[in-house]
């Protein structure tokens, strides 16, 4: 069995209420294919994927969108997930969508999980900027603690420099890096030492796997040398700083790199993901199926660990 676990989507109807309603300026070319199901159904089946894990795309969205707006274009998302799944109930997973945080969508993220029967809400890596460990995110994650819903995090756009967006660097390695300092500052700000919550990261956890030695020597020198950094406050950990990193789950979605592939899954173990970003990417995304199953295949793993990667790790985490 094959479960993609990072899908994005959108709708038709979704897209045009965006464009003429909320006067969106509207995507580069023609967006079509992020709402053709029958060619997303087919591209499942040549390649033998199972199901999808659904996720509304667009995140940059959401950024600087005032709430009652925001509320409203959430709800209208959320409903279109569940309506897509409705349609193929065999072959899709809906997770929810929540870009912000009040009593309000507090409540939304109540629906998606009692009404629409999600199995998990997609957040972003920082909210209008501002990082996740700010207390007044605080509810959300107690949300997730106290319902058991896993949370899917994705990457969100940051002001890195004027020029980052030229050769899309601001994508291709400041959304990785969004996701890296995201999880850093759940780690160190306290959020996973106070509530327990499961986490999905995309792009294979960004640079968090190759920095293993780094992180660890990095929280061992300041405790070692507090005078040296009076203005660092870090919580006092009883293991290794990296084992608390390691208990994030992660997607595979590392395109063909079978080395790539190997240090996520010696990092995280038993919380890799097979997950491919479709349709984005070569072929609409197909490559990145493609890939993505020669890369887990290629593997040096044994065919128990491969199965888990494709399918039995997520099971395991929406049980």
């Amino acid at each position: 069995m094959k479960i993609d676990a990072f899908t994005h989507v959108l709708t038709e109807s979704f897209y045009e209420t965006l464009l003429e309603e909320y006067e969106f300026q509207g995507l580069s070319g023609s967006p079509s294919f992020l709402w053709d199901i029958e060619q997303r159904l087919a591209d499942m089946d040549e390649f033998g994927i199972d199901k999808q894990v659904l996720t509304i795309a667009l995140p940059p969205l959401w950024q600087g969108m005032d709430d009652e707006t925001a509320l409203e274009l959430t709800k209208l998302a959320n409903d279109e997930i569940r309506a897509i799944t409705d349609e193929h109930p065999d072959r899709f997973i809906p997770v929810g969508t929540i870009p912000k945080v009040s009593e309000e969508f507090m409540a939304e993220f109540d629906r998606c999980v009692d009404d629409l029967d999600m199995v998990g809400i997609q957040i972003f890596s920082n909210i209008d900027g501002e990082p996740l460990d700010r207390p007044q995110f605080d509810p959300l994650f107690a949300k997730a603690d106290e319902t058991d819903t896993p949370l899917w995090l994705h990457p969100q756009l940051h002001e890195w420099y004027d020029w980052a967006s030229e050769y899309m660097d601001h994508r291709l390695f400041g959304w990785p890096f969004d996701t890296t300092l995201a999880l850093s500052r759940l780690v160190f700000g306290g959020v996973t030492q106070k509530h327990d919550f499961d986490l999905v990261a995309h792009h294979g956890g960004g640079m968090i796997p190759y920095y293993e030695g780094r992180i660890n020597g990095f929280y061992e020198t300041r405790q070692q040398y507090p005078e040296n950094y009076a203005d660092t406050d870090l919580p006092d950990l009883e293991q290794p700083v990296s084992d608390y990193f390691a208990e994030f789950y992660t997607d595979a979605c590392l395109g063909a790199s079978v080395a790539a592939h190997e240090v996520a899954y010696d990092f995280f173990g038993d919380t890799l993901l097979y997950g491919t970003d479709y349709p984005f990417g070569p072929g609409r995304g197909r490559a990145g199926i493609e890939n993505g199953i020669a890369a887990v295949e290629a593997m040096d793993v044994d065919d128990d660990d491969r199965e888990a990667i494709y399918a039995g790790n997520l099971l395991d985490l929406l049980e």
